[in-house]
């Protein structure tokens, strides 16, 4: 019995300690772009690193100052939260008509949708370029919301479909009773109780439009320039590579998403496993 009780404790700790290792691995790099966008210029990258240093701000000074840092914020504001935002406002209804009605054809067209998320950006990246500019939109914010909703719009279809078949149809027939329609049920309804998944939905839609390279890279010039294409500005063939400045630039880039997952912690971890398990 004391054997079995050593056994035990002697798993425990050794199970600690490779999660400890394993969360400090994960955490390095960003503890690292931390550290450095702190340091004075010189010891931004000296070898070996210098880790205690006086901090200072003036990376972040130089980084807010740069020409054309707010108005890539700005772009980079409106087109994370408007693709977010449309991304639920037509995914969750075709979510829920895909979660509630039959009809012929229901399968492959979910299916359709889930390849259209599966396709790779580079693939698509230069016939893109072709319609933007055809119609007009290259180096505007529009093109980049567009194309943002049309990579976001198949996963906030089937993220929000899983949290919808979660849900009992009891509610919805007694809302009916009451005399609710269809729609009616849905938004006071449905909507209402499927919250947990429409937060997570909304933290993976605003991720991807916010920290997205390529395409805002390709499809813009000077007006609709994104934060993440502004770090590409750091690095310079008279210069090298601005270290101090990127991580300042790179911790500036991140507060927003951590700021907004903090917002909706709370229904983050029920979202995620919310239809998981069915009785």
């Amino acid at each position: 019995m004391i054997k079995r009780c050593i056994n035990r404790k002697t798993s425990s700790i050794f199970a600690d300690f490779i999660t400890i290792i394993m969360i400090f691995i994960f955490l390095f790099p960003i503890l690292y772009i931390i550290s450095t966008a702190f340091k004075p210029k010189l010891l931004a990258f000296t070898t070996p690193p210098v880790w205690f240093v006086k901090p200072t701000f003036e990376n972040f000074r130089l980084v807010i100052q740069k020409q054309g840092f707010s108005q890539n914020l700005i772009n980079s504001l409106i087109v994370a939260f408007s693709s977010t935002t449309f991304s639920i406002v037509f995914g969750a209804p075709a979510a829920y008509a895909f979660s509630r009605y039959n009809f012929k054809g229901k399968q492959n067209l979910l299916f359709w949708i889930l390849s259209t998320r599966m396709a790779m950006p580079i693939a698509a990246v230069i016939p893109f370029f072709m319609i933007v500019r055809t119609l007009g939109l290259y180096d505007s914010r529009i093109s980049l919301i567009t194309l943002y909703l049309v990579f976001n719009l198949p996963l906030s279809i089937w993220m929000m479909k899983s949290f919808f078949d979660g849900i009992p149809m009891d509610f919805e027939e007694a809302a009916f009773v009451d005399g609710c329609t269809s729609i009616s049920a849905f938004i006071k309804i449905v909507l209402p109780l499927s919250l947990p998944g429409l937060s997570t939905t909304s933290i993976f839609c605003f991720l991807f439009s916010w920290n997205e390279f390529l395409m805002a890279m390709v499809l813009t010039g000077r007006k609709a320039k994104t934060l993440p294409v502004l770090i590409t500005g750091y690095i310079q063939q008279t210069s090298g590579i601005l270290w101090a400045e990127m991580s300042a630039a790179s911790l500036i880039i991140m507060m927003p998403t951590i700021l907004f997952t903090l917002y909706a912690q709370r229904h983050l971890l029920r979202g995620l496993t919310y239809g998981a398990l069915k009785e």
